[in-house]
């Protein structure tokens, strides 16, 4: 089975070895350790779940729950809807050995809340017709409709 990143909702950026995730509709953001942040970039190009697995498998100290902490972890990515069933492809993974041995092997991965306002703000997107963009707030569409429907995306 292989995955890819859900680019109807997300956006992710892989920068010095950290995966940063953010969800477009919620402003909710998802932060991954460099380990984690090596698979989850083999998961998204296209990397089979078998082939990430038999890769870790095959470092010396993988630990023997590997296998499970990984069926976990793709659930939870599924669950959050971070990522969607992919086209198959034939691409190898390569999970990066040091630094699966640096964060000892650990799926380690947390979820942010605290910048949905910032995120969901988005004030260059909120553009009038008669006015164009403004970076005044009375510019922004402020009826009631839509800013409950700002609301209901914040957690």
């Amino acid at each position: 089975m292989t995955y890819q990143l859900n680019e109807a909702k997300m956006f992710a950026d892989i920068t010095d070895d950290f995966a940063i995730v953010i969800n477009a509709e919620t402003g909710v953001y998802y932060g991954m350790n460099p380990f984690t942040s090596s698979i989850f970039d083999n998961l998204i190009k296209g990397a089979s779940i078998e082939s990430i697995n038999a890769d870790v498998l095959s470092m010396d100290g993988a630990p023997s729950t590997f296998t499970s902490d990984l069926n976990r972890y793709i659930e939870e990515l599924l669950s959050k809807e971070l990522i969607v069933e992919g086209d198959q492809t034939n691409y190898q993974s390569s999970v990066n050995q040091a630094l699966a041995k640096e964060c000892n092997f650990e799926i380690s991965w947390d979820e942010f809340k605290d910048a949905q306002e910032l995120l969901l703000a988005d004030p260059i997107h909120e553009v009038r017709e008669d006015e164009g963009w403004s970076p005044e707030k009375s510019s922004l569409n402020n009826d009631s409709e839509d800013v409950a429907r700002r609301k209901s995306k914040l957690q």
